[in-house]
């Protein structure tokens, strides 16, 4: 930007504008407002463009949501106008990464597509890389290392042969983060060890501290992947010794909940707890919901493995609230991209091409990506339409969550692979159940699996269960470590039946299955228990051992 053919008062904005982003929000808000009725009154785009992206920027940095959509989206035409590609590539980077902060993955992808599209047709390589590494973490996101590999690759090798790039460290560092977390989600640790010996030998000496404890955190899940106990345990206290309240946690959010997942899984709930009072202190203040969402999904875990019914049970009330506003933080951003498609109907290339990648994307983000059949976010999506359409018809609508009779102990002794195995053959049982129609089944993550029928009545629903705990007890799937007496692998199964009435929702029955399945964990396992919701509000409980 050319500042000399503007007087001395506009040049004076510009400069402090460009001083005190990311230092000062207040004076960079009051200089762009300032900025911008210049701008306006003199129909100056360069200078419109240029303020509306400088206070998208800062209410990003202040986590105003509504704020920084209004104004990314605004400074969009000016800057079109003008042919500034780089902020529109800047501008488009940041749109996909709030979008996926929020939980929005196919926005997101629409956002960094446009992001690419100007980098390929301008020539803007430097900032191509960015936004490559940050398609990377959306991969990440929705279970598809591969495509996460593919895209921190590009990034990886720009950076590896720009040693000149602006914080060369930090950024290679975050490039082979990336790539050893994709590969360690591909069970390969081999190739992700690799990495970590170029984070140990060419960074981990240059690094700052909350750097080095993103480098700790991935470092402990790499060690604890390949069974390395003592030199996990000494990344942990590495941590734990590092870790206060001055880490900026959302910068490293996600290398912060795999690490936390790992501490669940090894029992460390010391750590966790540690960890976890301080993720809530940083994504409270943030208000980005779909990041508090994410941290309770952990939470309902440790109640439900330390068995803290009461705890469950109010963590999972504002799970349900989250998911509420949510849904109206979705409205405001599918408003937002419909403005933007409107404004940028002449590059019909790219939207062709974002349609196709979108389509996609939504495909691999409802199917789960170990099983092949559908995730949580289908369940939300079919579960809403289903019990609407079942409370319209007045027919018998259950819930059931079933989860696999003691695979902690099956993961443990014969290894994870083993385990992921075992999980895919119960999906492969699991819609085999797809024969009787209206049923639909999904993975709820871990070993658990939600089951939803439509139109059946209890007794029918109970047939069906109980016709899928035979199938897989008959199918003599060995578990030497259960503590069933038959010793293969068999199931416990929760499940909530009722006609729908405008007093309950989805999430009322799901909740109602859960409880199901949590008092036949505690009474006896490779159980069904069955719960009635009557017109009394009267519950009838139905066991089968």
């Amino acid at each position: 930007m050319d500042i000399s053919k503007y007087r001395s008062e506009i040049q004076k904005l510009i400069t402090d504008i460009q001083e005190s982003r990311g230092k000062d929000s207040q004076k960079t808000i009051a200089c762009c407002k300032e900025l911008e009725q210049y701008g306006l009154s003199h129909n100056e785009n360069e200078l419109i463009g240029f303020a509306r992206f400088s206070l998208g920027e800062t209410y990003y940095l202040m986590n105003d949501t509504a704020s920084f959509y209004r104004e990314m989206i605004m400074c969009l035409d000016p800057l079109k106008e003008i042919k500034e590609w780089g902020y529109l590539t800047m501008a488009n980077n940041m749109l996909g990464i709030m979008s996926l902060n929020r939980g929005n993955a196919p926005f997101a992808m629409d956002y960094y597509m446009q992001a690419i599209h100007y980098c390929q047709e301008y020539h803007l390589p430097d900032l191509e890389w960015v936004v490559h590494m940050n398609l990377g973490n959306l991969y990440l996101n929705i279970g598809d290392p591969q495509s996460a590999i593919d895209n921190f690759e590009s990034g990886y090798h720009y950076i590896h042969t720009h040693p000149d790039t602006k914080n060369y460290i930090s950024t290679f560092t975050a490039a082979c983060v990336g790539m050893g977390k994709a590969y360690l989600e591909m069970d390969k640790v081999d190739d992700a060890n690799e990495f970590n010996h170029r984070l140990l030998s060419e960074c981990m000496p240059n690094l700052v501290p909350m750097e080095k404890l993103v480098v700790y955190c991935f470092e402990a899940r790499l060690y604890h992947a390949m069974g390395r106990k003592e030199e996990c345990e000494s990344c942990v206290k590495l941590i734990r010794e590092s870790f206060n309240e001055d880490v900026p946690v959302l910068d490293v959010f996600d290398d912060f909940y795999d690490y936390m997942k790992m501490l669940l899984q090894m029992e460390s709930y010391d750590d966790f707890l540690a960890i976890m009072e301080q993720m809530e202190k940083s994504t409270h203040r943030s208000g980005i919901r779909n990041l508090e969402k994410q941290l309770l999904i952990l939470k309902l875990k440790y109640y439900k493995a330390t068995k803290d019914e009461e705890s469950y049970k109010s963590a999972a009330v504002r799970f349900f609230e989250i998911d509420q506003l949510m849904d109206q933080e979705n409205a405001m951003m599918i408003a937002n991209t419909i403005e933007l498609r409107s404004r940028l109907n002449d590059l019909t290339t790219i939207t062709k091409e974002v349609e196709m990648e979108n389509r996609a994307l939504q495909r691999k983000s409802e199917t789960d990506a170990l099983t092949g059949i559908y995730n949580r976010l289908k369940l939300n999506e079919y579960g809403d339409v289903a019990f609407q359409r079942a409370m319209k018809n007045q027919v018998g609508f259950a819930v059931e969550i079933l989860d696999i009779d003691y695979f902690k102990e099956y993961n443990d002794n014969y290894g994870h692979q083993a385990g992921d195995k075992c999980i895919r053959f119960i999906a492969d049982c699991l819609v085999s159940l797809k024969s009787h129609g209206g049923v639909f089944v999904s993975r709820y993550g871990g070993d658990e699996f939600v089951i939803i029928y439509e139109g059946y009545s209890d007794t029918e629903v109970f047939a069906i269960a109980k016709e899928l705990k035979q199938k897989i007890v008959n199918t003599a799937y060995e578990h030497k470590f259960s503590k069933v007496p038959l010793k293969v692998v068999t199931i416990s199964q929760g499940i909530f039946w009722g006609v729908p009435s405008g007093e309950h929702t989805i999430w009322n029955y799901l909740h109602s299955a859960d409880d199901m399945l949590y008092k036949v964990k505690v009474k006896s396992r490779n159980s069904i228990l069955l719960g009635h919701s009557m017109i009394d509000d009267s519950d009838v409980l139905e066991e089968d051992n």
